[in-house]
């Protein structure tokens, strides 16, 4: 688990040297795919999972060593007007979000050492898990939870919610609490406004690339033909293999791409 170094006090030490190469515990084919998926987006200008509205500026792939503490994926984007957003995402094959899951304690790590970020608080920064197993609960109240934080204005109103019987179930309030515990585990601050900040900048993306018959692997392909020229779009397949062969290479080095530099690594491709 690639968490950012803490001193006993919780407070970030400089970010530890972690070779990419060495890391991605989510298995690297699925982290690379996740990855390749908004290679992919950038490629044809399509608004990235998770900033809706935003055009993709750059990506970049393992990044712990340059800070980033959920640093399988970094997605840097701007809106229509210029404004500016970060995106990062966590890749974990499974992640239950329950108290004893101590995937999600990691997790939870990352998010407290981002939270420390100089930027964080006054720019759309936001966090994620993508993930490649979905549960009832995740599809349900965990995501409802992330809903509530992000529809209601103030930390108030949502702890309300959360805890009045009727408005919000026993898993929601379950979630809460054990993320709550988790920031607190983490030296990082866990009151009722810290809480609801984290939670409405937090999402949960579940990708099926690794189920029999993936249904986000049929439409990545189905979708490359759209980076094509019409007559090669027989080549559509290939194109998202070597995207995903691509963000390998670039994850393993640690590197980044633009749109400029990502067609400059098909050029002289036969399609």
């Amino acid at each position: 688990i690639h968490a950012p170094n803490t001193m006993s006090d919780g407070n970030l030490t400089e970010p530890r040297g972690v070779s990419p190469a060495s890391s991605g515990p989510a298995g690297p084919h699925f982290e690379a795919q996740v990855g390749a998926s908004y290679l992919h987006a950038m490629l044809t200008g399509s608004e990235p999972r998770g900033l809706p509205g935003m055009v993709i500026d750059r990506i970049e792939l393992q990044r712990a060593s340059e800070g980033r503490p959920l640093d399988d994926v970094i997605v840097h984007a701007h809106d229509a007007s210029g404004t500016g957003a970060v995106l990062e995402i966590q890749v974990k094959r499974e992640v239950a979000f329950s108290p004893g899951d101590e995937v999600f304690r990691d997790v939870v790590q990352q998010i407290a050492a981002a939270a420390r970020l100089p930027a964080f608080w006054t720019t759309r920064y936001e966090l994620a898990v993508a993930t490649a197993k979905t549960s009832a609960r995740i599809a349900g109240p965990y995501q409802d939870v992330l809903t509530s934080a992000r529809q209601l204005g103030s930390a108030t109103t949502f702890m309300e919610r959360i805890n009045r019987p009727g408005s919000a179930n026993d898993n929601m309030r379950t979630f809460v609490g054990t993320f709550r515990m988790r920031l607190q585990e983490a030296g990082a601050p866990h009151d009722d406004e810290t809480v609801w900040g984290l939670l409405r900048r937090f999402q949960i993306l579940v990708y099926d690339f690794t189920a029999r018959g993936s249904a986000d692997e049929s439409r990545a392909r189905d979708r490359s033909a759209l980076a094509l020229h019409s007559d090669d779009a027989a080549h559509a397949a290939t194109l998202w293999t070597e995207l995903v062969e691509l963000a390998l290479r670039v994850a393993a080095a640690g590197g980044d791409r633009t749109r400029a530099a990502l067609l400059e690594d098909f050029r002289g491709r036969p399609f």
